[in-house]
């Protein structure tokens, strides 16, 4: 049966996860964070370094992703395991962050991601998977390709209220960068691609948008019902 895949790129905290939550709950998919592998990778080499990253990725440290059944319920959530250990909350420590710059600036290790997220994608199906440049590079024949999008004050905004209770989260949140526009440019160049602006939509409304777009291929949604 063919499969549901669906990308959804743009800058911090334009509502990337909540998003992808929502298509997960409503059709029954995968959600895949991409970025939870940049920071588990960050968190394992800050604390044993190793020289070969394919050694460590996938094998001594496993990124299990949320999946979610037809019913929309959650069966399984975001999990980080180092050595059979979970590590899912380490991996937000603050001290992280300047690894985790350098290692988005690598690009062996960048392959190694791709390497390890290709793997979950083709083993799970139907997914919908968060992160930069997931379109170009992960899901470049996707369903669906968002490219979401909102105002710097709304965006900080919903950061700040997004961990409003977690003191060890960063709150940061600047201008879209070079990365974001180069992002942004790669989306709107691929088939089965959508922009939405969501700085006045609420969660509902962006849901929509994405559905609608996606139902103008109902083919591939209608054989996933039938298969659950």
């Amino acid at each position: 049966m063919p499969h549901i895949t669906i990308s959804i790129d743009g800058p911090t905290a334009s509502g990337k996860t909540t998003l992808a939550t929502s298509l997960a709950q409503h059709l029954g998919l995968t959600f895949l964070d991409t970025g939870l592998t940049f920071r588990s990778l960050a968190y394992a080499l800050s604390r044993e370094p190793v020289k070969n990253p394919r050694v460590r990725l996938g094998v001594e440290l496993k990124h299990r992703p949320a999946v979610y059944n037809a019913s929309g319920l959650l069966t399984q959530s975001h999990a980080i395991f180092l050595h059979e250990k979970e590590i899912t909350d380490e991996i937000w420590d603050p001290s992280l962050d300047e690894n985790l710059k350098e290692i988005s600036k690598e690009p062996v290790l960048r392959q190694e991601i791709l390497r390890v997220h290709r793997d979950i994608v083709d083993e799970c199906g139907n997914v919908v998977v968060v992160g930069r440049d997931t379109g170009a590079t992960l899901l470049p024949i996707a369903n669906l390709q968002i490219y979401l999008t909102a105002s710097l004050v709304v965006r900080r905004e919903r950061r700040r209220a997004q961990y409003r209770d977690r003191s060890d989260r960063s709150t940061a949140v600047g201008p879209p960068t070079a990365r974001d526009e180069a992002n942004r440019l790669a989306v709107r160049a691929l088939n089965n691609s959508v922009e939405i602006q969501s700085t006045y939509l609420p969660a509902s409304a962006v849901l929509a948008c994405a559905l609608n777009r996606l139902n103008q291929n109902p083919t591939h949604i209608s054989e996933r019902r039938d298969e659950t």
